[in-house]
Parts: structure tokens; sequence; C-alpha cells
């Protein structure tokens, strides 16, 4: 079955639910398929036209990945439960409602229920660390796993509260379902204790470029559309296009929240411009050495050009607006994910999370697209984005009673949610409810297959050495020089992880 059949499934149960104004049934309802085994699914031509070629071409076809079911063999959970503590709108679902992401999660947490003949527990968490050391220290053996932001987990790792995710049987973090960098940029020694999955999927807490295409056109600018699928989306090309639109619209001789510019910035650690456009260049915080410990691979060199190139055009008031500086300005706290400007037309562009293409610009007249983070400069092979430390992970507190039950359950439901609850919040949330042209729907699919995890961005500070270099102009005086120290925290917390039993 090819992956609109999956769709069309998913559409027929919330068209029932609808249609007949009944409950939502029980074990009865029909399992939703996967995309089917064996190949990929062929891209769709319009009748007239030409036939594929061999290359491949993503700027003309999208080619979902198939991967085989994930096999149990001998394994009985027959009457047991799995209880997650914290919980996400992809997580849990009490019943059939129309909405085609919520029935896809409600149809797949039955058909994992069915595979296993368990029961799905969702404990609701008011904690960001879905209550992982509370768990732990009231060794509750029921919990199997906590969801909670990352920001707020991995200190709590540290300390000894999870398990390392290789010690669950069945979980294989080579197979295709699961990030593909995951185990070569997240792990320290080959252990991971934090795992992303699209149980929950990651893509809408991920930082992209937008641009308000009213503004390109008034300024007879080249699509940005267009620059990336020829390779000349970079950071040059961004900056000067930043500096060609600012305009005093309402002719005061002062620039600010009345008029247009080309961009919105703030420097968190966070969702802050330049830490995503430094993340955009591939740099990496930490890599791995041949023992599998880590080591500080920054290079200073670049990251000081990169200040120094951003700093001339983002720092420029006459172009960029700062909005924390704004928002202090009219007495309000410093708001890291307000959208108010670029919605309201007054910027050319902005990055910010992919989420506010559903909750941020709802109310925008101006037609808008999204972009990759742009490239560091044409010579860069690929688009890199980063998965920032407010994203959400599961980890396995070390008071889970059964690792088999736990490995198992997460794999099926990670690969299940890989080829339904994913392609159903793709292609109907993100391309079909939300995006203004075909062209943003290809952009989803770069961004998504360049997201980078990376060690030393969570679970070290030096995000906050980065960001202060930026706002000091000097990556030497405030990194440089503290890298020994930074090295030996980082040396003694993979120490720490390393004798984790």
């Amino acid at each position: 079955m090819k992956r609109k059949a999956l769709l069309v499934a998913c559409l027929l149960i919330a068209a029932s639910a609808v249609s007949c104004g009944e409950s939502a049934p029980e074990k009865e309802l029909s399992p939703i398929e996967p995309l089917s085994s064996g190949e990929e699914s062929a891209p769709q031509t319009e009748p007239g036209t030409e036939p594929a070629t061999a290359e491949p071409d993503w700027k003309n076809q999208i080619v979902y990945t198939v991967y085989p079911e994930p096999e149990f063999p001998d394994l009985d959970l027959t009457g047991k439960t799995f209880r997650v503590s914290g919980g996400g709108a992809t997580m849990k679902s009490d019943g059939l409602t129309g909405e085609i992401i919520n029935d896809t999660v409600y149809a797949r947490n039955l058909q994992v229920e069915e595979r296993f003949g368990i029961t799905l527990d969702f404990v609701p968490s008011e904690s960001a660390d879905g209550n992982l050391k509370a768990i732990v220290a009231a060794g509750q053996p029921d919990f199997d796993m906590v969801y909670g932001e990352g920001d707020r987990m991995w200190s709590q790792v540290s300390l000894g509260y999870a398990r390392d995710f290789c010690d669950l049987p069945y979980v294989d973090f080579t197979e295709g379902f699961w990030f593909p960098n995951l185990l070569e940029r997240f792990s320290c020694y080959g252990r991971i204790f934090l795992a992303p999955s699209d149980i929950c999927p990651n893509l809408g807490g991920t930082v992209v470029t937008f641009f308000n295409k009213r503004i390109l056109a008034e300024n007879d600018l080249e699509s940005p559309y267009q620059m990336v699928y020829d390779n000349r989306w970079t950071l040059d090309n961004f900056l000067a296009m930043i500096r060609s639109v600012s305009r005093d619209v309402n002719g005061d001789g002062i620039m600010d929240e009345n008029d247009q510019f080309g961009i919105g910035t703030h420097n968190s650690d966070s969702v802050g411009t330049f830490i995503h456009l430094l993340f955009g260049t591939g740099m990496r915080i930490t890599a791995p050495n041949e023992d599998g410990s880590l080591s500080f691979a920054m290079d200073g060199e670049k990251v000081q050009a990169l200040i120094d190139r951003t700093s001339e055009v983002l720092r420029d008031g006459s172009v960029a607006i700062d909005l924390p500086a704004y928002f202090r300005r009219i007495g309000e706290d410093d708001r890291l994910q307000d959208v108010s400007l670029f919605e309201n037309g007054h910027e050319l562009f902005l990055l910010t999370l992919l989420n506010n293409m559903q909750t941020g610009f709802r109310e925008m007249e101006d037609d808008f697209g999204v972009a990759p983070i742009p490239k560091y400069d044409s010579e860069q092979t690929q688009y890199y984005h980063r998965a920032q430390v407010l994203s959400w992970f599961f980890a396995v507190p070390t008071t889970c009673g059964d690792l088999e039950k736990t490995g198992a359950v997460f794999t099926y439901m990670t690969w299940l949610s890989n080829q339904t609850v994913l392609p159903a919040y793709y292609e109907v949330t993100l391309k079909q409810k939300r995006t203004r042209d075909e062209d943003s729907a290809k952009m989803l699919d770069l961004i998504r297959n360049s997201i980078n995890f990376d060690f030393g961005d969570l679970f070290t500070r030096i995000r906050f050495y980065l960001v202060n270099a930026y706002d000091t102009g000097s990556y030497e005086r405030i990194v440089g020089s503290t890298l020994k120290k930074l090295t030996k925290d980082l040396n003694k917390l993979q120490d720490k992880l390393k004798n984790l039993d």
C-alpha cells in the first residue's frame, strides 16, 4: 500500500466518527497500515508529464522510506502495562474526533496494544523533566519511560536517574526509523541516555527560516526556494537580502516596530538567531574519539568569522530589529517565541520554531514561505538544522522493572509512528493545512532530513559561552580562554556517564 493509502485509511476513520456521531469504537477498530514493506513509495506524476529519471531530484519528488516491521520472537507481554510519565499531543488520544493527527495516534495506540496484548498508560506530568527524579526516588518499577524537555533532563541523567538505551533489548539505533546520526553524535562511550522518537515528532521544534513573500516581491528579490535549488542559499546572500528591504514606513525618521526590517533577532541559547546560524554551518560542539569518548571539536576561526560576518548586519538597527530590546521598551518580558512582528508584516525574515507554522501565523495576511537555515557558503555540501535543547526526549528510569517489555514496545511504537503518525503529521498538518505553496513542502523534506543532534550542545553549558562570544564579539576571549576548564568539565561528565550502573 502506498503512503496515500495510509492517509485515506485514517481519513476514513475520521469520516466515520464525524458522520455517525458515535463514540469511539473499542478494539474492533481496524489497524492502520504503515507504509507497505518492500521498495520506497514512488513519486506521483501528472498525466502527460515525463517519468522521473533515475537521478534523484528532491526538488521534483518526495520519497518516503519504508522500513520492515521489527520482529520480537517468542515475546509474550499479555496483560502487562506500558506506562509513560509525561506526554504530548502525538502520544495520547482519548478517541476519534475527525482530526487526522489525533485519529492516527488513536489507531496507532490501539494497534500497539493489540500487537502485544498490553495496555498503554500515559500519565500527565506537571514537570518538564517528566518526573524522572521523583519516579526513581520513589522506587517506582511500574514506569517504563519518562518524556521531557532535554534541557531539564540532562542534569538528572548525569546524576544516574536514567538507564542506557543500549541496555534495552530490541533497540537498535542503526535502524532507519531512528534519527540517522543519533548513535554517532549523541552517544558517550557508546551509551545513550536520552532518545528522540517519532512517537512525538521533533520536527516542529526545529528552528527554520521563514520569509515574507510580499516584502520579497515588493523588493524584486529572488525567492529563497530558487536559491536553495541552485545551491545559492548561503549566508552572504541571506545577509545581503536583509540589508536591502528595510524601510521607514511612517516616515518619522525612527526605525521601530512600526517600520519594515530585514529580520527580527534575539540571542538566546535555545532559539537565538546566531546560535542556529552557527549550527547551520555544520559546526560540531563535540566529536567522538576512537575509544568512544568525546572531545570539543569547534573551529574557533570559523566561529569568529561567523561572528564578524553576522554582527555587522544583525546588530545594525537600521536593518534588523532587536526583539528583546523591543519588548523591554514596551514594558514586557522578552518572549523568545513571539512572532507578532513577523506575523504583522514587519520583517522579511525570522528564524523561529517550525511549530509557528501551525500556531504562530494563523492570522497572518501576507503569504509566507519556509526555507532551511542558510549554508555558510556554496562549498558546504548539505544543510544542517540543530535539534535544539528545548526538544523533548524519552528516558528510561533506572527503576524500570521490565527492560524487555520496555525495549520491545518502545521500538515497535517508534517504528509504527515513523510509518504512520509522522507522515500524517507531515503531510496533512504541515504540508496541506499550513504551507501555502508546493516549494514549502519540499523544504520540509530537506529540513527534516538534516536535523542533527550534538552531545556537547545538550550535555554541556558551552552554548552559553558561544552566545556570550557573539555578544562580546570575541570567540577567543570567551570560549578559547576557558576551553581548558570546559574540557575538564566535559571529561568529568563523561567519566560519570561511563561508570553509571
